[in-house]
């Protein structure tokens, strides 16, 4: 995490379910202990993420918000509508409005919200002092 400004938020993208998905009832990553206690212990604040095509929000260990996604294509599952999730980070909280399909409209509708609050307990990062070259 060099040159991190304060403030800024941590966010990290991945494909795979970081929590257990509600229809499918499973874990999208194999070591999913190991992957949550490393997002929990780098300060991230916001995981992204996708697999299992169900919208979503909820906190990993009441302090990483984790944004699950649906889907845009016609792989929904469950009989829910297309959806896409629409994240908004603020220095004091994270918000997670979920925009689902809506046939009848012939357009995407904003549903409901999830809102986070920011962890305030995180410890100052670490700035590493580049060393010059030619030097060590």
């Amino acid at each position: 995490m060099r040159g991190r400004r304060a403030g800024l938020p941590r966010v990290l993208v991945i494909h795979h379910n970081l929590l257990r998905g509600e229809m499918s009832q499973r874990m999208g990553l194999s070591r999913w202990r190991r992957a949550q206690r490393r997002i929990i212990d780098a300060g991230t604040d916001v995981v992204l993420c996708g697999h299992d095509h169900e919208e979503g929000a909820e906190l990993l260990e009441g302090r990483v918000a984790v944004s699950t996604a649906g889907t845009l294509s016609t792989r929904a599952r469950g009989g829910r509508p297309v959806s896409f999730n629409f994240v908004t980070i603020d220095p004091a909280a994270v918000q997670v409005t979920f925009f689902r399909w809506d046939s009848a409209k012939q357009r995407f509708q904003p549903g409901d919200t999830a809102a986070f609050a920011r962890s305030q307990t995180r410890p100052a990062p670490s700035v590493e002092k580049p060393v010059p070259v030619g030097q060590s």
